[in-house]
């Protein structure tokens, strides 16, 4: 496969990215946040630095959606491909749930057969509303040029996120939810394009990238503890600059080994499935919720350490179980079943 087809590098930032977010479900989920809150101690210090220096990876998953999207051709199949995704791993745990002697509720039901209007997975419910208006930004992006692309996402960048934190100050007017929400994706969409665009050999070197990421998470710290939580949301500038250092060395990185290479391509299709089960309501309900608390009674080194150790089981649980769930997609021909609404409903742009 060429490579402006298949971007190791892009798909590798997938898999690391989406591990970091299992890590901060881990930390809130998991109940380890609570558990430290108002201790100001080392497993304080520990638990908060980890959070912050984790919390990049949602943005930088966006990220990916506008640097390799914008190139891609646009199909309403998506849309049935995402619901049919999302609404496999609902349906499944409520009736496993239930088999399993678990007292599921209407509104459970509810929220199984309709999840992503409900918002139960709100990067799913956001992202959705991202997808429908995809051919709309990609025929922008395609119009108008870099430079004012990049003007217009310093404009929005300023107005949406620098100028709130400074005065740490939330407008509700912008509807941004701290980051949980379509228009930010839609931003991250739009960033992700414009680098996409770029020479990225011309950017600073990785050292000083991952030294700009050190010092991001370090003032994150520092400012969510002396100004406000503001610092903290993914709509926070040292949240995107921090996303901005990790994903350039992850664009312009190639992979020639061909070991790491297979392990890529079984992995990173699964990393949104990772996501959908380990963080699936029912399975954080009666499975994840508050789970990780006794590991505050460790020593600080084990305490990491079964942060991270916990972390990789439920990523690897998940990514074996969605490789099962891609295996039966293919034998059940359900991409090919959801395509039949791109032959009737082709997508065209007019000359």
């Amino acid at each position: 496969m060429k490579e402006r087809n298949y971007h190791y590098g892009i798909d590798l930032l997938r898999i690391v990215a989406m591990f970091m977010i299992v890590v901060t479900h881990v930390l809130a989920q998991g109940g380890i946040r609570k558990e430290v809150e108002g201790t100001f101690d080392l497993y304080y210090f520990v638990t908060w630095l980890l959070q912050i220096a984790v919390y990049w990876a949602v943005n930088a998953y966006a990220l990916i959606s506008g640097f390799v999207g914008h190139r891609s051709r646009y199909r309403y199949s998506k849309i049935i491909e995402l619901w049919l995704h999302v609404f496999f791993y609902t349906f499944l745990f409520a009736v496993g749930f239930t088999v399993l002697g678990k007292e599921l509720s209407l509104t459970d039901w509810r929220n199984a057969l309709f999840p992503i209007l409900t918002g139960k997975y709100w990067y799913v419910t956001a992202y959705f509303g991202l997808l429908v208006f995809m051919p709309l930004l990609n025929l922008a992006i395609e119009r108008i040029s870099n430079r004012d692309l990049g003007r217009i996402l310093v404009i929005a960048f300023v107005g949406f996120s620098l100028v709130p934190a400074l005065f740490n100050n939330s407008i509700d007017e912008f509807a941004l939810d701290r980051g949980y929400s379509s228009l930010w994706l839609i931003l991250l969409y739009l960033t992700g394009a414009y680098l996409a665009r770029k020479d990225l050999k011309k950017l600073p070197s990785n050292r000083i990238l991952f030294l700009g990421y050190s010092l991001t998470v370090l003032v994150s710290f520092a400012l969510k503890s002396v100004v406000g939580n503001i610092w903290f949301w993914y709509t926070s500038p040292t949240m995107i600059l921090g996303a901005l250092c990790i994903f350039i060395p992850f664009a312009r990185m190639k992979i020639t080994n061909v070991k790491l290479q297979a392990f890529i391509k079984v992995v990173a299709p699964t990393t949104l499935g990772i996501y959908l089960i380990h963080l699936n309501p029912l399975v954080v309900r009666f499975l994840l919720r508050d789970f990780a608390k006794p590991f505050t009674n460790l020593p600080i080194l084990a305490f990491l350490g079964m942060i991270l150790g916990a972390s990789a089981i439920i990523f690897a649980l998940s990514s074996m179980i969605d490789w099962l769930r891609l295996k039966l997609f293919d034998k059940l021909k359900v991409k090919g079943l959801s395509e039949l609404c791109d032959q009737h409903f082709p997508y065209d742009v007019k000359d």
